[in-house]
């Protein structure tokens, strides 16, 4: 019976090692899927930071804050162009995508010019065809 005894006891043992590495592993996993999302937390941080850096010095000549106006302007330019291709334009008042043929922005309630609907199907493109007349 001793063997089987001490058998017994070293299933056990080996069943709590197992059951300890398991819960170590657990608890690993656990803490790396902490480290990420603090470090995701700490990423969204610095990206707040760095808005509020660029809003406090959008007029400064730096080079980095010089590339993100540059960038901005770019965004903006291809907003008014896809906004145009869908039959839509941007109010210049409070820039909300607004159907072509309104004569008011939906979200301000501004007048909305014709010259802006001239401009970007322009931008887009969509120019129309003029005939050249000759004067003889």
């Amino acid at each position: 019976m001793d063997f089987f005894d001490k058998l017994g006891d070293r299933l056990i043992e080996v069943g709590k090692e197992v059951s300890d590495r398991a819960k170590d592993v657990s608890d690993s996993t656990r803490m790396q899927y902490e480290i990420r999302k603090k470090k995701q937390e700490l990423e969204d941080i610095y990206k707040q930071l760095g808005k509020k850096y660029y809003e406090d010095n959008k007029d400064s000549a730096d080079d980095q804050i010089t590339a993100i106006r540059e960038t901005l302007a770019e965004i903006e330019d291809m907003e008014v162009k896809v906004a145009a291709f869908k039959g839509d334009r941007r109010c210049t008042k409070c820039g909300a995508v607004v159907p072509m043929d309104s004569g008011y922005c939906n979200k301000c309630g501004a007048k909305l010019d014709e010259s802006i609907f001239e401009d970007e199907s322009e931008e887009a493109g969509e120019t129309e065809e003029t005939e050249e007349v000759t004067e003889d």
